[in-house]
């Protein structure tokens, strides 16, 4: 194989990275549809993260595809993938490379990768300078035994509907503040297209006089949920259950739960959740401990 090269990947070409990545995962369809659509949070991001995108190829053949996206100094791998026959061939390297200089050119400080238990990929990471930081669990309940927990962690405090207050920016100044404690980042964006394209709903916990936490429920998906304090993002969880369901009456609910945050993943075990798969967060220089986030997927978590 000739030396494997990088560049950025285009809008253009999110149809044939979508079928490769499928592909590679061994579900989806295999035929390139020019007009089919896009996975809205890939669309969001190359939107605004458009240096992030990169294409490892060989001459005119794709072997394989990588995304990164930065929020404050905050640099977070969203996707990383090689076509198994190509695996082995340092088209990975490559790949991460580009995309820690985009993050180092960037001013990044902080390195997130939450990735599958691959033996490949981890090694990747690690001889970049990642360690592990923990598991995350992808969680599924019927709607039946999700009502329970949800309701009990609900009414741990006081909350209120905050959608409206958020498309109106009045509210921006506590969620920054939420997300800093718990994440140490700042994402308007991320949050306005939660709830305009996503057609999310957001709830604000309220702990003593101030608001401490956040969450997001609906159509597509539970989370993200953040919180200064535990007790305030389960409550948070809660409620972004119950918003899933209201939605989505007769849906599974899905939720991605970093094993730190205890209290919530032994609540959700407790009333009969289910471990579908479990990704590994790994982390260069990370502050987090995310042991009170819950996170809405892992293209953006």
């Amino acid at each position: 194989m000739a030396k494997v090269k990088v560049r950025r990947t285009h809008r253009e070409e999110l149809p044939g990275v979508v079928v490769l990545r499928d592909a590679v995962a061994g579900s989806g369809s295999q035929i390139l549809d020019l007009n089919m659509e896009i996975d809205p949070d890939l669309n969001h991001l190359i939107t605004h993260d458009p240096d992030g995108f990169m294409s490892a190829v060989d001459r005119d053949e794709t072997l394989g595809y990588g995304s990164a996206f930065i929020r404050s100094r905050q640099w977070f791998l969203s996707q990383l993938w090689i076509l198994p026959q190509h695996q082995g061939h340092g088209a990975g390297e490559a790949l991460l490379s580009k995309l820690l200089n985009y993050g180092e050119n960037s001013r990044a400080r902080e390195f997130f990768a939450l990735v599958p238990p691959a033996g490949s990929i981890q090694a990747l990471l690690i001889s970049h300078g990642f360690k592990s930081v923990v598991p995350v669990f992808r969680l599924r309940l019927s709607a039946d035994k999700a009502e329970d927990p949800a309701g009990a962690m609900a009414r741990l405090l006081p909350a209120k509907e905050a959608s409206q207050e958020l498309l109106a920016r009045q509210a921006q100044g506590d969620v920054d503040r939420i997300d800093r404690i718990a994440r140490n980042i700042s994402r308007e964006t991320d949050h306005l297209y939660w709830l305009k394209e996503r057609s999310g709903r957001a709830v604000f916990v309220r702990q003593g006089a101030r608001v401490a936490a956040y969450g997001y429920g609906g159509p597509h998906q539970v989370g993200p949920v953040s919180g200064t304090t535990q007790d305030a993002a389960m409550c948070a969880l809660g409620h972004a259950m119950q918003m899933a369901l209201e939605a989505s009456p007769e849906q599974d609910i899905t939720i991605h739960m970093p094993a730190s945050f205890v209290p919530a993943l032994q609540a959700l075990l407790d009333s009969g959740a289910t471990i579908e798969a479990t990704s590994l967060l790994y982390g260069r220089n990370l502050t987090s401990t995310f042991d009170r986030v819950v996170f809405g997927n892992l293209t953006l978590p």
